[in-house]
């Protein structure tokens, strides 16, 4: 039987969630400010031409205000979506240790509190993405499992593994 490459034991808390629907939402994406800056602009600017004139002064405060309520209207949705996550988590999934067991061609994983396994090879991911605190494997656009760095004993390995097998489907956020 062939022994894994990488064993991970890692865990996913509240807080952790909370970051990964944060990174999710702005870092994944990266045109979604500005794409929030462009509409609140053209708002602002509606706004400011009124009756024909445009007010330089209503222009640029309307697009700081709507600018910021638009965020504001993001972070809602986020902390929304945290909170219902939470609430209705029967299953016990935060705090629980899955174990990731790296292969030369799959990935297994198990958890013994969910009582639950699973075995996916490394293309039929959609795309891993590396943050300042995690590794987040996507399995579709909008289904993703994540490790902790902190819970990687050798991170700089374990970065060089995940790279060589994802090539194009790796990216830094």
């Amino acid at each position: 039987m062939e022994e894994p490459r990488i064993i991970v034991n890692t865990i996913m808390t509240k807080e952790d969630y909370r970051k990964f629907l944060y990174i999710a939402t702005f870092r994944r994406n990266k045109l979604i400010i500005p794409l929030l800056c462009l509409i609140s602009l053209i708002g602002s600017i509606i706004i400011g031409i009124g009756n024909g004139d445009i007010n330089l002064v209503l222009v640029i405060t309307s697009w700081v205000f709507l600018f910021a309520l638009s965020i504001m209207v993001v972070v809602f949705k986020v902390e929304r979506k945290n909170a219902q996550r939470i609430k209705t988590d029967k299953t016990g999934a935060f705090d629980s240790v899955n174990i990731l067991k790296f292969y030369d061609d799959k990935i297994t994983m198990e958890n013994k509190a969910l009582k639950s396994t699973g075995e996916l090879k490394y293309e039929q991911f959609y795309a891993v993405m590396e943050s300042r605190d995690y590794f987040i494997f996507y399995f579709t656009v909008n289904q993703a499992s994540l490790i902790r760095k902190k819970d990687v004993d050798n991170l700089k390995e374990f970065k060089e593994f995940i790279v060589n097998k994802f090539r194009n489907k790796y990216k830094e956020i």
